[in-house]
């Protein structure tokens, strides 16, 4: 069967590189947190220690979750739509600061959802819907036996 490689949207190419950014800023802050806690006193320095490795985390899930994204996988658009509505949202909450950053993610995932990427990946969900069924399906008649 030979399916021809649908052309990728502007909303798409716009995600793929918003996303590479928000991985690229995670690791940067993260960046920002270690060097503030090596000046800073002993008292003080464990909580910077632990928000930098926590952006050091966001920021690796992204940059992999932003990769499939890249290849075209379905895998990567809902990856980064959990990350994206599961950490964007909480941030908001934080003040003006972080809350920047919670509705830069969350514009992100609109971006994945637009409809033109919507479009683009419809043939793969429509797939992976139907091999989701048929499983169920199969573990139904052997559950019936």
């Amino acid at each position: 069967m030979n399916i021809a490689k649908a052309t990728v949207p502007a909303s798409l190419l716009t995600a793929r590189w918003w996303w590479a950014a928000a991985s690229v800023s995670s690791l940067a802050f993260a960046a920002g947190f270690f060097l503030n806690a090596a000046s800073r006193p002993a008292q003080e320095a464990p909580g910077f220690w632990g928000a930098g490795i926590a952006l050091v985390g966001l920021g690796l899930i992204i940059g992999y979750c932003t990769f499939r994204l890249w290849l075209g996988q379905l895998a990567g658009r809902t990856s980064l739509s959990w990350c994206g509505i599961i950490v964007g949202i909480p941030l908001l909450t934080r003040g003006v600061r972080v809350g920047i950053f919670g509705a830069l993610l969350l514009v992100g995932v609109l971006l994945l959802w637009s409809p033109g990427t919507v479009r683009y990946f419809a043939p793969q969900a429509k797939a992976a819907r139907a091999k989701r069924r048929a499983s169920r399906i199969a573990e139904k008649s052997r559950n019936q036996r």
